[in-house]
């Protein structure tokens, strides 16, 4: 079941918008005379000779309203340049930040903001549990080697992280299937800050809305979608429940902003594990007793031996 995107401080999540950050591409349409810049999904009602502005109202309700649906399958190039497909994630669930690389602060901060994040959130999760991408909307100028600088300028390490640029045709599809909003401005872009959680199957679980993106409101629904949205590993497969018994062992601390183990949980686990363990002892060495009785019980009585009797000759 999808999940409704996350609430938690709306007044403040709906009215922190990227405005004023310079766009290069918005820029250059501007110098050179280019065609009016187009609205994007979001953009509020204007008056002919007006700027463009975001509704942030209707850009919310997009945003909440592409919960539980499907994602694109469209194919995007990596920083390097190679295709790359949003179903090359699947499998695990999948967050989605789109930023564009001429923005010299707000996109930054998000993006540092969100690295720091993830981080804290490996140490509950594991690097291996999730995937990130940052997706350049503004195209044609967040193309591959824009990507590549901006994720090397703000030192964005993390091999489960990815930086996509689609083709300029696919942006407005892409952007409004993900429920993210966007309004091109001579200035720049305005658009609401927020991460978008995918689940293992690509469809969008929750938006996590907000200009400060912390561990612990990322981990809400990474938490529920690892522990209780997947389906439960078989018996056999030890390492997975083991898995998932590290992850409801940790808790989030407000001091440091990342994830630790909590002990005390950790120890009432294992009393239970110990628990079940010594009474599984108990009842199978119960069970071998009485089946021992049993064969007792069933064994013939053996026969005294008579002596031989006979007439000597």
């Amino acid at each position: 079941m999808p999940h409704c995107a996350e609430q938690a401080r709306p007044q403040r999540v709906a009215t922190r918008l990227l405005r004023g950050c310079v766009a290069v591409g918005a820029i250059w349409l501007a110098l050179a005379g280019g065609p009016a810049l187009a609205d994007g999904p979001g953009a509020a009602a204007r008056a002919p000779g007006e700027v463009p502005s975001l509704d942030v109202g209707e850009a919310v309700r997009l945003a909440e309203a592409a919960v539980g649906r499907t994602v694109p399958d469209f194919e995007m190039r990596d920083r390097r340049g190679k295709p790359v497909r949003l179903s090359d994630f699947r499998g695990k669930p999948l967050l989605v930040s789109f930023i564009y690389t001429g923005c010299f602060e707000i996109c930054p901060t998000q993006t540092r903001t969100l690295y720091e994040s993830v981080k804290g959130l490996d140490v509950m999760l594991g690097q291996d549990q999730f995937n990130v991408v940052s997706i350049g909307f503004n195209q044609p100028f967040d193309a591959p080697e824009a990507m590549r600088a901006f994720a090397a300028q703000h030192r964005i390490q993390h091999r489960n992280w990815e930086f996509l640029s689609p083709r300029a045709d696919q942006v407005d599809a892409l952007t409004r299937a993900f429920g993210f909003s966007w309004v091109a401005t001579p200035a720049g872009f305005d658009h609401v800050l927020g991460v978008t959680v995918v689940d293992a199957d690509g469809r969008i679980h929750s938006q996590v809305l907000g200009d400060i993106v912390r561990a612990d409101r990322l981990g809400v629904p990474l938490r529920r979608l690892l522990l209780y949205d997947q389906p439960l590993p078989a018996l056999g497969q030890f390492e997975n429940i083991v898995e998932r018994v590290r992850i409801l062992c940790t808790v989030y601390d407000e001091e440091t902003g990342e994830y630790r183990y909590d002990y005390k949980l950790i120890l009432v686990v294992l009393s239970g594990v110990l628990f079940f363990l010594s009474t599984l002892i108990y009842l199978g060495l119960e069970w071998r007793n009485q089946r021992r009785q049993r064969r007792q019980l069933r064994a013939p009585c053996p026969s005294t031996p008579q002596p031989a009797s006979g007439h000597g000759v």
